[in-house]
C-alpha cells in the first residue's frame, strides 16, 4: 500500500511539473507574402474561445529565416470585463528588407501565430489575419490585401497536435 501511495504521489508531481514546462502548440500561418517597397504589414489575432489564450505573433523573413518582429500577448475571451491588450503586430517592408547578407531576391514574409497552452489546460481558440497596405501617390494608405491565417500544425487523426515544445 505504501508503495502504491508513493507511486501515485510521484505521478501527480510529474504531471504537475510537466504541465508547467510542456505546452501544446498550434500554429496559424499565412502563405509567403511578396514584399514590395512602401508596404506596411499588420498581423491581428482574436480570441474566439471561452478561456484566455496565450499567443506569440511573429513576422518571419522566408528567405533568411530571421524573425523580423515578435510579440507575446494574452487575450481574454470575448465579452470579458476589463482592458483587452492590443492584439496586433506591425512591420514594414524596410524592416524585412534591411537584413545584412540577405539574398538580393524579392523578400518574402510569412505571418505566424503560435497558440500556446499547458498540456492539461482547457482548450483555447484563436483566429488571425494579415492586412497589407501601401501608400498612394498622395500619401494615403490603401488596403492591398487581407490574408487569413490557416492551421499549420501537424495533427493526428484525433485532431491533437503531434509536436510539443519545452
Amino acid at each position: 500500500m505504501r508503495r502504491l501511495l508513493s507511486l501515485i504521489s510521484l505521478l501527480a508531481v510529474a504531471a504537475t511539473s510537466s504541465s508547467a514546462r510542456v505546452a501544446v502548440v498550434f500554429r496559424l500561418a499565412s502563405p509567403p507574402l511578396p514584399v514590395q517597397a512602401g508596404q506596411h504589414f499588420e498581423l491581428c489575432a482574436a480570441n474566439v474561445g471561452t478561456v484566455d489564450v496565450d499567443l506569440t505573433l511573429q513576422f518571419i523573413n522566408v528567405r533568411t529565416g530571421r524573425v523580423v518582429t515578435t510579440r507575446n500577448v494574452t487575450l481574454p475571451p470575448p465579452g470579458s470585463v476589463g482592458r483587452t491588450p492590443d492584439p496586433c503586430l506591425e512591420t514594414t517592408s524596410d524592416a524585412v528588407s534591411l537584413v545584412p547578407g540577405a539574398p538580393a531576391d524579392e523578400p518574402l514574409l510569412v505571418a505566424l501565430v503560435v497558440i500556446k497552452r499547458g498540456l492539461f489546460s482547457r482548450a483555447s481558440a484563436a483566429t488571425a489575419s494579415v492586412q497589407v497596405t501601401a501608400a498612394d501617390s498622395d500619401g494615403t494608405r490603401r488596403m492591398v490585401a487581407s490574408i487569413p491565417l490557416h492551421l499549420a500544425t501537424l495533427i493526428n487523426g484525433r485532431n491533437t497536435p503531434i509536436e510539443r515544445v519545452q
